[in-house]
């Protein structure tokens, strides 16, 4: 069985004795982020367009090649989506996340423009 890329990620970063500490500092992301990352929590972060820049900041920083860290990242997901999930988590996350933005949108410009109506 393949190693998970959290546990994988996890074993070189401690391999290189870089604490988890360095790497937060190092690339700017936050630590619980990073903690998510090390322990298979994707959808702890912020969505695929993040997970991607932080799996790439990461492997960069504990000198991992990042392009690799990525198709392993790719690999997962497509994995996800194969064992059932229509869609893997981050990108749930993403659909509610939008949707949500959609609606903070048009409520006010509804608003707006009933206001203008109504003043008329």
């Amino acid at each position: 069985m393949m190693e998970n890329l959290g546990s994988y990620l996890k074993r070189e970063r401690e391999l290189r004795r870089i604490s988890l500490a360095e790497v937060a500092k190092v690339t700017r992301i936050n630590l619980q982020y990073l903690s998510a990352i090390e322990s298979d929590h994707f959808e702890r972060l912020p969505g695929i367009t993040y997970a991607r820049g932080f799996l790439r900041a990461y492997a960069q920083c504990i000198g991992l090649n990042d392009h690799d860290t990525l198709l392993r990242f790719d690999a997962l997901m497509t994995q996800l989506e194969s064992y059932g999930h229509k869609k893997s988590p981050l990108q749930e996350k993403k659909w509610i996340r939008n949707s949500l933005l959609v609606i903070g949108i048009l409520i006010p410009v509804g608003l707006a423009i009933w206001l203008s109506y109504a003043n008329s």
